[in-house]
């Protein structure tokens, strides 16, 4: 599974969003298992990957699992549950 992060630099709530999620994957032991990565919209590269995911708000988080989309989150990291659900993670 890989987490896709949509972020600008200097951007507050998406650091936090970041920092959230990253809480929740440490936390379960899935740091490893997980592959995550940050795509910095205020470049022309993350703009153009940001615009073919349909990403137009920031911060925004894409779980994908062999290149399906399972999940996004909108100006929002994830609830607890939700991410859990999600990951398959038990309670």
């Amino acid at each position: 599974m890989r987490l896709v992060y949509f972020v600008k630099q200097d951007c507050s709530a998406c650091e936090n969003a970041k920092q959230k999620v990253g809480f929740f994957l440490e936390k379960w032991g899935m740091t490893d298992s997980i592959e995550t990565e940050a795509i910095d919209v205020g470049t022309e590269d993350g703009l153009v990957e940001a615009a073919m995911k349909g990403v137009g708000d920031i911060p925004t988080i894409i779980l994908e699992h062999d290149g399906e989309e399972l999940g996004r989150w909108i100006k929002r990291a994830p609830l607890s549950d939700e991410l859990r659900e999600m990951l398959g993670v038990a309670a």
